[in-house]
């Protein structure tokens, strides 16, 4: 049961990044077009360290099994640069 729940962890940080991937996307469209700074890099940063964490959380598997901790934590800071860079883009 306990792997179902770290298989869930897994896919879902791959889906955040797909979904972060799609935010950056629209984004730079939407800062093209207003001429605002280019904060989708932002968005590549979060995703690098949200693909860190995936990475992280799959050999916590096998090699590595105590490293979870690290992979939350490179996925709350993937998550935190998305949330600026959100900010940034949509909130003015």
């Amino acid at each position: 049961m306990i792997q179902y729940f770290e298989l869930l962890d897994i896919a879902s940080f791959i889906l955040f990044a797909c979904i972060v991937y799609y935010l950056s996307a629209l984004s730079k469209r939407l800062g093209e077009a207003m001429g605002l700074k280019k904060y989708y890099y932002l968005y590549y940063l979060g995703i690098l360290y949200i693909l860190f964490a995936s990475i992280i959380m799959i050999l916590s598997f096998s090699f590595l099994e105590d490293t979870r901790l690290f992979g939350y934590v490179s996925f709350s800071i993937g998550m935190t640069l998305s949330l600026i860079a959100s900010i940034r883009y949509w909130a003015g």
